[in-house]
């Protein structure tokens, strides 16, 4: 048995001692230890006696542990009984997180990024067949070993962990691998600036494509990220699950294999060109060069071989300018963003349509730094608000005028349209009509955690957050809500 606050060198079931704590949040602490029983190294998630989160975790990690796929780190072991709650995993000491990947080396090479993302999406399709999801695909939760192959942290378990729901588990998957792709692809974060990555950069109100802030990234994997995090792409039709994934990525070319060369055609025509540089020409019978003609066969071979690396090396350099110091297309980076106080909040349900009340007495608990806690609407019998009004939503005050660049929301459940609007500069009071807000920026089908940043930075006092459709949820009545605002320009 464990103590209720486990240390350095305790010993849980009498085999895992545990070597050191990796992280401690919200009643759940997680080591790193040694089986001893197995002598190998091992995760394990201890949770609280108290926290009621103990069931809901082990029976989730008892669901993954059903799964052989070897893409997911494996479950060794759940238990919950007496005052013991417990979760063992598979450690491997040559992992990384691709965070860490991305901040050591910057962006995966377009074949590296396909193969990765390939390979989670079969596995993670796979599991839906079978019932399961993860929700919470990010940077952190995506591991690489040294072979560049991929591990996958937290089948079902990383969801208990954090409470997390989804409406839609193959769309919340869907867009968990379209944001891994694009982080790999560009070394920056779709949802604003996270696990040590900078934020993507926004253009007239939508997300810049991996190929705008990167060049060398090719157009079809550049439409597929496009089609994965974009409600309505730009070519193609939303990938909404998985397996749609696999489903597009098998009509890509192959990526090639690590150390293959530029391509086949190309290695191919060059290795025919050397080969024939260097085959003996047929001679008559007899015959040998003198020295002297030995002499000159070998200096034009050798003018021949210097000037074929030259070529190589501006081909290089035409493939791929930034590997070697290029300049790229992309946007110039962007001053660090600042956090914005917001010192009031209130509800915003105008007449004619609305009633001025929509719940005010919650508004707070959208901006006290606690995401555990959620304004939320009124009920209705549809999406759209039963017909009766165009949206919902609540006004934050920032005290004075503000240059703001971007909005980041925490909603309770995913699948709502959300817009962030901003009252004119000169407003010293929050305007009471809609058409006062002039829309900066908005999001179809929200996940739980989004992050809208303006494609311009905006002048104001007021904000709007405006929610114009309600998530789908499993009715018959429908709220939507929001967890937690956080403001910064």
């Amino acid at each position: 048995m464990v103590s209720a606050t486990p240390e350095v060198g305790s010993r849980l079931a009498d085999r895992y001692r545990l070597v050191e704590c990796i992280e401690k949040a919200d009643g759940v602490s997680t080591w790193r230890a040694n089986d001893e029983k197995l002598a190998r190294p091992v995760g394990i998630h201890i949770l609280a006696t108290e926290t009621e989160l103990a069931e809901a975790v082990v029976a989730s990690a008892q669901d993954a542990a059903m799964v052989e796929d070897g893409r997911f780190l494996r479950v060794l072991d759940a238990v919950h009984r007496d005052n013991a709650a417990y979760v063992v995993y598979e450690w491997l000491p040559e992992l990384r997180t691709l965070s860490a990947v991305l901040n050591a080396d910057g962006p995966l090479d377009p074949d590296a990024a396909q193969r990765m993302i390939t390979d989670a999406a079969e596995a993670l399709a796979a599991a839906h067949e079978a019932g399961l999801s993860h929700l919470r695909l990010q940077a952190d939760t995506v591991l690489i070993t040294s072979r560049g192959q991929v591990k996958i942290l937290g089948l079902c378990l990383e969801a208990a962990l954090h409470s997390t729901t989804a409406g839609d588990p193959a769309r919340s998957d869907a867009r968990g691998l379209g944001r891994v792709l694009y982080a790999a692809l560009t070394a920056r974060w779709p949802e604003g600036e996270a696990f040590g990555l900078a934020a993507a950069p926004f253009e007239h109100g939508a997300i810049c494509t991996p190929r705008q802030v990167r060049a060398g990234v090719p157009d079809a994997l550049d439409a597929i990220v496009d089609r994965l995090l974009n409600p309505n792409p730009r070519t193609g039709t939303p990938l909404r699950s998985p397996a749609d994934l696999v489903d597009a990525l098998d009509q890509l070319p192959r990526p090639r294999t690590p150390g293959s060369g530029p391509s086949t055609e190309t290695s191919g025509t060059m290795s025919a060109v050397v080969t024939g540089i260097l085959s003996p020409m047929p001679t008559p019978d007899g015959w040998k060069p003198s020295a002297a003609t030995r002499g000159a066969q070998v200096a034009v071979i050798g003018m021949l071989v210097i000037g074929l690396v030259l070529l190589l090396w501006q081909l290089a350099r035409a493939l791929a300018p930034e590997s070697l110091g290029g300049d790229a297309d992309g946007p110039e980076p962007m001053a660090p963003l600042v956090a914005i106080k917001v010192v009031n909040a209130d509800d915003f349900d105008p007449r004619p349509q609305g009633n001025n009340s929509e719940n005010p007495n919650q508004v707070r608990l959208a901006i006290d730094g606690r995401p555990g806690t959620s304004w939320r609407t009124v009920a209705y019998n549809s999406t759209a608000f039963g017909g009766l009004k165009p949206g919902v939503g609540i006004v934050l005050d920032l005290g004075g005028a503000e240059t703001v660049r971007q909005v980041k929301l925490r909603l309770p459940d995913e699948g709502a349209n959300v817009e962030i609007r901003t009252a004119v500069v000169t407003a010293t009071q929050p305007p009471d009509g809609l058409a006062a807000y002039p829309v900066a920026a908005s999001v179809t089908g929200a996940a739980k955690e989004e992050t809208l940043r303006f494609s311009v930075p905006a002048k104001t006092r007021f904000i709007l957050i405006w929610i114009t459709q309600l998530p789908p949820g499993a009715g018959p009545t429908y709220r939507g809500g929001i967890s937690e605002v956080t403001v910064s320009g």
